[in-house]
């Protein structure tokens, strides 16, 4: 009973046996309709100790190395990327984005800090992007990176922060144009730095090998939505959250997505319209090649787990993992530098602990409200962020944890990423027990410590 998927469900690769709840969390998600096609990696002391993945409809040419978008996790990775430049003193966190790009001159206030913050004013746009701007090609005329600027700033009333979905992206990939000696855009920096140097299997601008590797996201629509949050999950519903929860967050939804039109603002994209059903829109247009191909550093990486995992294991690790330094402690500083705590209006005054590299730091606090506990949960003591329907990269420095999870199976409803929150907080306690029992993880062997 509610094990819809059983009979089709492949799952594939390794677990640590001191993992074995979290693969259990893990394939039971296929078996009852939560996923579709997804990956899991973690790894603990710079080893890794979980590698799966799995397809509910039983697609074996979905492995550990397929490639899917991961939305706004893509935000880590260019804050990784971002902060090694700061570390050669090719960018500034503190200096105006005018330094960088001319056109930012009417905003002189609008630091590259504040841009990775969700601080700049400019989460919102009164002019939509051509999509085909963002190809590469395109990018080095400065086209999206002008009409951001020629943006009118506009702040929520009782906080600086709203979260910048892709706007901080675009003006962040233009100030590292700018600023890299050999004018490269960030997908041609991050292949360079990350996927040829450090075999870090992830892409911002994708080209035809990695296109056959990159599999089509998937979603439900609205009506299938709300009629499986009717069906209790023990009887085979497919959606975390009964009726009543879902019908609060799907309100919440057309809110912060589908009535930016209200406010005065532009969609996004030019040509778009926001009123459509998100399980129809979000896949036809997330799986076209001018997005897959173009550069959205907030948001078009495309990943594996295992790469997203191996960038957490480093940064868990102070910059390096399996014998190689991804980034010098420098940089590893500079990104963790000055965490500023503040109310973000784009989640409903829940507050976000952003660091000037634009990393996002988890800690609970003793007021934290029910959506602040929500998005936290399980998740105390990591570091990095989170992707629209359920990618992660997060590390945790304290018990050197690194996370990676990604799927195509589109969860738009779930702000909060609850699949992975979950087994985030099941890895945590697993290697909290492997600690206590004083057992390495990696060996399963007595430490002598």
């Amino acid at each position: 009973m509610g094990n819809k998927y059983s009979s089709t469900t492949v799952i594939g690769g390794t677990c640590h046996e001191d993992f074995a709840s979290v693969k259990e969390m893990f394939v039971k998600n296929f078996k009852t309709g939560k996923e579709r096609d997804a990956q899991l990696c973690v790894y603990v002391d710079g080893h890794k100790v979980v590698d799966l993945w799995g397809s509910a409809e039983g697609d074996e040419s979905y492995n550990g190395d397929s490639l899917q978008c991961v939305f706004s996790s893509s935000k880590a990775i260019t804050a990784i990327a971002v902060a090694t430049l700061a570390d050669q003193g090719l960018i500034n966190y503190s200096n105006p984005v005018s330094t960088y790009i001319p056109e930012f001159a009417s905003k002189p206030d609008v630091k590259v800090e504040d841009v990775l913050r969700h601080e700049s004013g400019l989460a919102n746009l009164h002019v939509g992007i051509e999509p085909t701007h963002l190809l590469k090609d395109h990018l080095h005329k400065g086209t999206v990176a002008s009409l951001i600027a020629n943006n009118k700033q506009t702040f929520p009333d009782s906080t600086p922060r709203e979260y910048h979905n892709l706007t901080g992206g675009w003006i962040i990939n233009e100030v590292v144009r700018k600023a890299t000696p050999d004018n490269v855009t960030l997908g041609t920096y991050i292949r360079r730095e990350f996927y040829k140097k450090h075999n870090v299997d992830v892409h911002l601008g994708l080209t035809k090998e990695e296109l056959a590797r990159t599999h089509p996201l998937k979603a439900m629509t609205v009506t299938k939505a709300v009629l499986q949050s009717l069906i209790p999950n023990a009887f085979g519903g497919e959606v975390e959250h009964n009726i009543f929860v879902f019908g609060k967050i799907l309100n919440s939804f057309k809110k912060k997505f589908m009535e930016v039109e209200k406010r005065g603002f532009a969609p996004m994209f030019a040509g778009q319209s926001q009123q459509g059903d998100p399980g129809k829109s979000i896949p036809e247009f997330f799986n076209s090649s001018v997005w897959r191909e173009g550069e959205s550093p907030a948001g078009s990486v495309h990943a594996s787990a295992r790469a997203l995992a191996k960038l957490a294991a480093a940064m868990s690790m102070g910059g390096k993992v399996e014998g190689g330094e991804v980034i010098t402690p420098g940089a590893w500083s500079l990104l963790h530098a000055n965490p500023v705590c503040r109310p973000d209006a784009q989640f409903g005054m829940a507050r976000t602990e952003f660091t000037q590299g634009g990393v996002n730091m988890y800690k609970d606090y003793e007021d934290d409200t029910m959506k602040e506990r929500l998005m936290k949960s399980g998740r105390d003591g990591f570091v990095g962020w989170k992707g629209m329907g359920g990618s992660v990269i997060q590390w945790h420095p304290k018990l050197q944890i690194g996370f990676g999870y990604a799927c195509t199976f589109l969860t738009w409803w779930d702000m909060v990423n609850t699949k992975a929150r979950k087994m985030q907080k099941e890895v945590k306690s697993c290697v909290q027990r492997a600690k206590e029992k004083n057992t390495d993880v990696n060996n399963n062997e007595p430490t002598t410590s």
